[in-house]
């Protein structure tokens, strides 16, 4: 016997599914609970996660309705919680919902409520993110800082526009960072060794991804692999604006790595971490948090992640 559960995020994609997920579920013939639950503010959800799993007697399934975020917030539950019985699939509700194209699945298959219940699980790779104040986060798909976490931070103003979606926020948010200072001080280690040699002190952005794309269709990693066992490291030194505008089409599409040369460092790595002097906005499947000298860890098929049935 198998527990379902839904985290709905009402607010994902500007429209509330709740009762549509509920109806649903309901007409599926389940061999276990279903519960339905919609998150009432940022870190409900993963606080409503953690606390079902540590009190379940079954095996469970967490679905995640809603976006990327919402991903995150579950992920978050399911590791704290402790929980081996627990799996974890993404109902893709936002207007983002990046980790789902890694897959060689349409994200319509994602979004059947009946297929995700009676799918099967495959094993995900996670990222765990720590600090020196203690703090423990989990990232699914991509975690990085600079350039496009202050995008991520500013992007929120623009969402509370009439009619601006969440990409439109995004391009807006890029429009408005361009116009301040690009580069980020850091300094960048890799399985505990500095990389960055020959590369200027300030770096445009560094990022440790375990899925292809963020950002609303960007495929900033394109040859990362969510179950390997590594994270792929991307660190690129400060560009100019004009070099920054010819770069953005070839970044979007992941064709970019040979027109970077030596300024930019990739590699397949396990763990890194990220050194300043003072606290960083670390972007982690697009949500914000303050961390301080953030270590970058995989935990090799962590995840039972949930694929829709065939």
């Amino acid at each position: 016997m198998t527990d379902h559960l839904f985290l709905i995020n009402p607010a994902a994609g500007g429209r509330d599914r709740t009762k549509k997920i509920a109806q649903a579920a309901a007409a599926v013939q389940a061999d276990g609970n279903i519960t339905i639950y919609t998150a009432k503010a940022p870190g409900d959800g993963e606080r409503y996660v953690c606390e079902r799993l540590r009190a379940a007697q079954a095996p469970i399934r967490v679905y995640a309705c809603g976006g990327d975020g919402t991903l995150n917030e579950a992920a978050q539950g399911i590791y704290l919680s402790g929980n081996k019985n627990a799996s974890l699939g993404f109902i893709p509700t936002g207007t983002g919902n990046d980790f789902l194209r890694s897959f060689r699945i349409p994200e319509s298959r994602f979004r059947c409520v009946r297929d995700m219940m009676r799918g099967k699980t495959i094993s995900c790779d996670l990222i765990l993110v720590t600090d020196d104040n203690g703090a423990e986060r989990v990232c699914v798909n991509i975690a990085s800082a600079g350039f496009d976490a202050e995008v991520c931070r500013g992007k929120d103003a623009f969402r509370r526009l009439p009619l601006v979606n969440g990409g439109t926020a995004y391009k807006l948010s890029t429009a408005r960072q361009l116009f301040h200072h690009l580069g980020h001080t850091f300094t960048v280690l890799a399985d505990g060794e500095p990389i960055g040699a020959g590369l200027k002190d300030e770096y445009l952005f560094v990022l440790g991804a375990n899925g292809k794309y963020y950002g609303g269709g960007f495929k900033a990693s394109p040859e990362s692999v969510i179950d390997d066992g590594f994270m792929n490291l991307i660190l690129i030194e400060t560009l100019s604006r004009a070099a920054f505008a010819r770069l953005v089409g070839k970044y979007r599409k992941g064709t970019y790595f040979e027109k970077m040369g030596g300024r930019m460092v990739h590699r397949r790595v396990r763990s890194m971490q990220i050194l300043s002097d003072e606290a960083l906005d670390m972007n982690l499947d697009g949500e914000i948090f303050s961390m301080r000298n953030p270590h970058l860890t995989i935990l090799p098929s962590f995840l039972k992640f949930v694929i829709p049935a065939e």
